[in-house]
C-alpha cells in the first residue's frame, strides 16, 4: 500500500532520531504517565517520539503490522508546545491525558487531517471540524497521534480489517490472524504499543471484538453515554464511540474525559452522564457479594475459549461472586437477522448521505455517487482495491429508499423495547448484577489469504453474544481472560442495564485485580 504523505513526512523526522532503549513507558498506565508529566520525570516530547519509535518499527516494517494510514505531523510540535506551557506554569493543574498521545479510528473526523473511513474513495476527504470526540480530548490538550485503519466504513464482510484506503491490519499477537473488526486498527495499535489508547467505534461488536483478540480492553457504552457526532455513521440506531485501552484503569480515565451529552446527538440527551463516574468508582473489591448471570448460549465453538471462560467462573468466584447460570431465549441468539440486520439496511444509505453533505467540495454527496468512484478504482484493479463482499454489500443498500418500512418501524417501536424489558426482567428474574460470557466465541480468524490450518470455530457467527448489547443498548465490557495456543487472547464480558456503565467497568476491573 501507499502512504500517506503525513506519514512519509514523519518518517523522515523519525529517522533522524536514534531508537530508544526500554525506557518503561510501554509499562505505564495513563495514571503513571499523568503523574510523570506533572512531576517533569517524562516530557510529552518523550512520549510522542517513544510511540512514533514503536510505529515506526513496527506499522509497516517489522511486523508490519499496518495498525495506522496517517500520522499527525504537527504531534512533535504540539508535544513541545506542552511541554513548555508545563515548565512555564509547574503548579499548573492539567487535564488528565495533557500531554499524552491517542490515536482514532479513521472514521472519525478530524480537521485538517484525512478522514476516509477506510474508503479510496474519500482519500481526499478532510473535514473542518474535529468529533465531538476527538475535540474534547484535544481540548484537553491530548495529543492526536494519527489514524487508525478499520473496516471499510465500519463494516467488514468477511475481511476483518481490511479496507481500500488502508489494507490489511495484522493481529499484533499472531501476525496470520486479523485483529476482528472493525475497530482493528485502534486495538492492534494499543496492543503493539503504538499508542496508550485509541478512541473506536462499536455497531455490532466492533470495539469489543477487536479488544477481546488483542487481549486489550473495550467498552461498548449505553447507548448516548458518548457522542457520535462526527463519525462516519453505519446504523444510529445502534452506532456508538469508545475507547480501547491495555488496562481497565486506563478504560476509565479516558471515559471520564470523553463522556458528556453534545447537543449535536440527541441520544446523549437521554443520559445523565455526568452522574456515571468512572476511575473514582473502581475497586477491587466490587465483585464480593455479586450475583453473575454466566450465559450458556454462545459455547460449543471453540474448545480453548470454553476452557478460558469456565476458568473466568471460577475467577468470578476466587473475587467474592456467585455465579448461577442462566440459557437466554433463542430470540437472543438470532438478533442479527431479527433487528440489527434490517435496521442497518434501512439506516445506512440516509445516514450516510447526510454525512456526505457535510464534506468538502470534490467528495461525493451520494451513496449512488461514491459507488460510481468506487466501482471505478475497482475497474483499475489497482492496490487499493475494496473487498468485493463489501462492494456488493454497498449496492445492495443503493436502492434503499427510505426508513419507513413498516418493518423498520416495528423493530424500533416494538421489537427493541421488548428486548430491553424480556432482558431486564430475567436478569431481574434471577437476582443478578451482570450478565457474563466469552466475548467471541472463537479466536482471531484467520487474515484473508493467509493459511492457519490450526484456526477451530465451530459457530456461523463469532459476534452473536455481541449482538445484545448492540440490540438493547446497555454497557458491555470485554477484558482479558487468558491466552490459548498461537499467543491468541481470549476475552470475556460484563454485561449490565441501561445506564450501569461505571458498575460493569467496575466488575472488569475486580476480575482482573488492577
Amino acid at each position: 500500500m501507499q502512504l500517506n504523505k503525513k506519514f512519509v513526512a514523519c518518517s523522515f523526522l523519525l529517522l533522524a532520531a536514534s531508537a530508544q532503549a526500554d525506557d518503561g513507558i510501554d509499562r505505564m498506565t495513563l495514571a503513571d504517565m499523568r503523574h510523570a508529566l506533572n512531576k517533569g520525570t517524562l516530557s510529552s516530547e518523550q512520549l510522542v517520539r517513544h510511540y512514533l519509535d514503536n510505529i515506526r518499527a513496527n506499522n509497516h516494517q517489522g511486523q508490519n503490522i499496518n495498525a495506522l494510514v496517517t500520522i499527525n505531523e504537527q504531534a512533535i510540535d504540539q508535544a513541545r508546545k506542552w511541554d513548555a506551557e508545563r515548565v512555564k506554569n509547574p503548579n499548573a493543574t492539567y487535564a488528565p491525558l495533557a500531554g499524552i498521545p491517542f490515536v482514532v479510528k479513521d472514521n472519525f473526523d478530524t480537521a485538517g487531517m484525512v478522514t476516509s473511513g477506510g474508503s479510496y474513495v474519500l482519500r481526499s476527504s478532510l473535514p473542518s471540524q474535529d468529533a465531538f470526540t476527538v475535540k474534547k480530548l484535544i481540548d484537553g490538550q491530548a495529543i492526536l497521534l494519527g489514524k487508525a485503519n478499520l473496516s471499510e466504513l465500519a463494516a467488514s464482510f468477511g475481511w476483518f480489517g481490511y479496507s481500500s484506503f488502508g489494507g490489511q491490519t495484522l493481529n499484533p499477537k499472531n501476525t496470520k490472524r486479523d485483529a476482528s473488526g472493525s475497530s482493528s486498527g485502534s486495538a492492534a495499535a494499543v496492543a503493539a504499543a503504538f499508542a496508550p489508547f485509541a478512541l473506536g467505534s462499536d455497531t455490532s461488536g466492533s470495539i469489543r471484538a477487536p479488544a477481546s483478540v488483542t487481549g486489550t480492553v473495550g467498552l461498548r457504552p449505553s447507548l448516548g453515554l458518548i457522542s457520535r457526532s462526527g463519525i462516519i455513521p453505519l446504523s444510529l440506531t445502534f452506532d456508538t464511540g469508545g475507547v480501547i485501552t491495555n488496562s481497565v484503569l486506563d478504560q476509565a480515565i479516558v471515559l471520564d474525559a470523553i463522556k458528556g451529552q453534545d447537543k449535536s446527538d440527541s441520544a446523549t440527551l437521554d443520559l445523565v452522564s455526568d452522574k456515571i463516574q468512572f476511575e473514582s468508582t473502581l475497586s477491587r473489591s466490587s465483585l464480593q457479594g455479586k450475583t453473575i448471570g454466566v450465559i450458556t448460549n454462545f459455547k460449543g465453538a471453540n474448545p480453548e475459549v470454553d476452557a478460558v471462560f469456565k476458568a473466568a467462573q471460577e475467577t468470578l468466584g476466587k473475587r467474592g461472586a456467585r455465579v448461577v447460570p442462566i440459557d437466554l431465549p433463542t430470540s437472543f441468539e438470532t438478533l442479527w437477522s431479527d433487528v440489527l440486520g434490517p435496521v442497518g439496511e434501512s439506516e445506512f444509505k440516509p445516514q450516510f448521505e447526510r454525512y456526505l453533505a457535510t464534506l468538502n467540495p470534490g467528495q461525493p454527496r451520494t451513496l449512488a455517487q461514491f459507488l460510481d468512484l468506487a466501482k471505478k478504482n475497482q475497474d483499475e484493479n489497482g492496490p487499493h482495491g475494496m473487498n468485493p463482499a463489501r462492494l456488493a454489500g454497498l449496492e445492495a443498500v443503493s436502492n434503499t429508499e427510505s426508513t419507513d418500512s413498516p418493518q423498520y418501524i416495528s423493530i424500533l417501536s416494538r421489537k427493541i423495547p421488548q428486548l430491553r424489558a424480556q432482558l431486564m426482567g430475567i436478569m431481574k428474574q434471577n437476582k443478578v448484577d451482570s450478565l457474563f460470557f466469552a466475548t467471541m466465541s472463537c479466536p482471531a480468524s484467520v487474515v484473508h489469504g493467509v493459511t492457519d490450518d490450526s484456526y477451530v470455530c465451530k459457530s456461523g457467527d463469532t459476534y452473536a453474544s455481541s449482538y445484545i448489547a448492540s440490540a438493547t443498548g446497555f454497557p458491555e465490557i470485554t477484558v482479558p481472560a487468558g491466552i490459548i495456543k498461537g499467543n491468541l487472547p481470549v476475552g470475556v464480558s460484563f454485561l449490565g442495564g441501561y445506564g450501569e456503565d461505571a458498575k460493569v467497568v467496575g466488575f472488569g476491573y475486580a476480575f482482573l485485580g488492577r
